[in-house]
């Protein structure tokens, strides 16, 4: 069952600003959380392999950027994508009564959660749906994996890699509710960007590593809108699974490294203005 859980913080400092980094520093702070209720959990959860089966964002307003006012509320989103980890992941969050963040402390003011099944989410899916827009509020990119040569990062929402990573991560994480077989065809075949105004910007991922090229990841954010080319050649279960994935994306974000913070996305109702 997909899962969003944000966690309304305040910093118990008033003179307190988070640096402009914090993906990992929230990682560490999560994990801490779970393991004091759940050691076992916590674990699994850092050595998943090569899916993690959360995601997080780093300190954010509820504007979705970095908090810049000193003593500024601020807010933690945690995207979970499997079922059984929701009530210990909630149980462990109502826990704590607060959070060391780097050198920030913050008290918890709330937990909100909002949760749907993958079978709602494939049932309620909309065939109709052609376009999806999204705010890219953390970086959102790939890299190369071993054995493509020279190790590379993407930092680009290219259509294709965005819902091809989402429908693995369906795939892994769903159980018995299963995308067609025609979803791939579509995302490859038919999907493209039509709109984005995107900025380069970089995401700290390894905060212990001396070689920036392995501390940093290099994405994009901004806004970015895909739409499926030739819609009218897409059978309509494979444009009811794409619309599915674009829904699961607001729980699973896009691209590499979500785990730290990266690729944390908001879905539009409508394209950004002109």
């Amino acid at each position: 069952m997909p899962t969003q859980i944000v966690v309304s913080l305040v910093p118990t400092a008033a003179t307190a600003v988070p640096p402009p980094h914090t993906g990992p520093a929230v990682y560490a702070a999560f994990l801490k959380a779970v393991r004091a209720v759940d050691p076992e959990l916590s674990t699994i959860m850092h050595d998943s392999p090569r899916y993690k089966p959360f995601t997080l964002s780093p300190v954010l307003d509820e504007q979705g950027r970095p908090p810049s006012t000193p003593g500024q509320p601020a807010r933690i989103v945690v995207g979970l994508l499997i079922d059984a980890y929701a009530a210990p992941v909630l149980a462990a969050l109502h826990h704590a009564a607060g959070h060391q963040i780097a050198q920030t402390r913050y008290r918890t003011v709330d937990v909100a959660v909002h949760a749907v099944s993958y079978a709602e989410l494939a049932t309620g899916a909309d065939p109709a749906a052609t376009t999806w827009a999204y705010d890219l509020l953390t970086p959102v990119g790939f890299a190369t994996g071993r054995g493509d040569g020279a190790r590379r990062q993407r930092p680009w929402p290219d259509a294709e890699r965005v819902f091809t990573n989402l429908t693995r991560r369906w795939d892994a994480f769903a159980g018995e509710v299963a995308l067609p077989t025609s979803a791939e065809p579509a995302v490859v075949d038919h999907l493209e960007v039509v709109d984005a105004q995107l900025l380069m910007a970089t995401h700290l991922v390894e905060p212990g590593q001396r070689n920036p090229e392995h501390r940093f990841r290099r994405g994009t954010v901004g806004s970015v809108t895909f739409q499926l080319a030739e819609a009218s050649g897409v059978p309509g279960d494979a444009r009811r699974a794409v619309d599915a994935l674009a829904a699961f994306a607001s729980y699973a974000g896009f691209g590499d490294r979500t785990a730290m913070g990266m690729g944390h996305v908001r879905r539009r109702l409508s394209p950004p203005p002109d």
